[in-house]
């Protein structure tokens, strides 16, 4: 797992969820945190997991455009 910023937000999603939760069995008050907490940590998630996503298809694109020139350069060659 990367620490990056979108991990740590989701760390702290997860955080609140169970302050939340804490909150909630002592004082049976604040239903609202725990809720927050865990829709503010799912999306942190997804967030994080679609700027990874993003990341690794710009290196992938990279590789095959630079696979694509090798192959190209090669046949040029061969003429």
């Amino acid at each position: 797992m990367r620490w990056d910023r979108l991990t740590w937000m989701a760390l702290g999603g997860v955080a609140a969820l169970l302050i939340g939760i804490g909150w909630l069995m002592e004082d049976e008050f604040s239903l609202f945190a725990p809720v927050f907490g865990m829709v503010g940590g799912i999306a942190t998630l997804a967030m994080a997991n679609h700027e990874r996503l993003k990341v690794r298809v710009e290196v992938l694109e990279k590789r095959l455009a630079q696979r694509e020139w090798r192959e190209r350069s090669e046949a040029r060659g061969h003429e």
